[in-house]
């Protein structure tokens, strides 16, 4: 006969994104053709168009790169993969458009319009 250890199970840890196959295949595909696509605020309203597809500072996730309407601020801002979704062919993101006014902007060159 054997004898069977038992063998601790760390707990689980908690997701940061990047490990859902989901999101990875949703980043893949907005890299390859999302640019100019509009993604919109969980409430409904338009953000705006994408315009890069990056992977973050830290390498940790991959962004998405928004330029959105001057009626929301204008400039652009970073949506992690992550807090994004496809829905009815939308882009949708899980944030409303007051958390979307809220945001800081990415710096970019004064001259660049998109």
């Amino acid at each position: 006969m054997f004898a069977s250890v038992a063998v601790a199970q760390s707990p689980a840890q908690p997701s940061d994104g990047w490990d859902n196959a989901y999101y990875q295949i949703l980043a893949e595909s907005l890299r390859r053709a999302g640019n100019g696509k509009w993604v919109y605020a969980s409430d409904g309203y338009a953000i705006g168009r994408i315009a890069d597809v990056r992977t973050s500072p830290d390498g940790m996730h991959e962004i998405v790169v928004v330029q959105v309407r001057r009626l929301l601020g204008g400039g652009q801002v970073a949506l992690p993969v992550y807090r994004l979704a496809r829905i009815k062919g939308r882009i949708v993101s899980k944030n409303d458009r007051d958390f979307i006014r809220s945001m800081a902007r990415l710096n970019t060159a004064s001259g660049d319009r998109r």
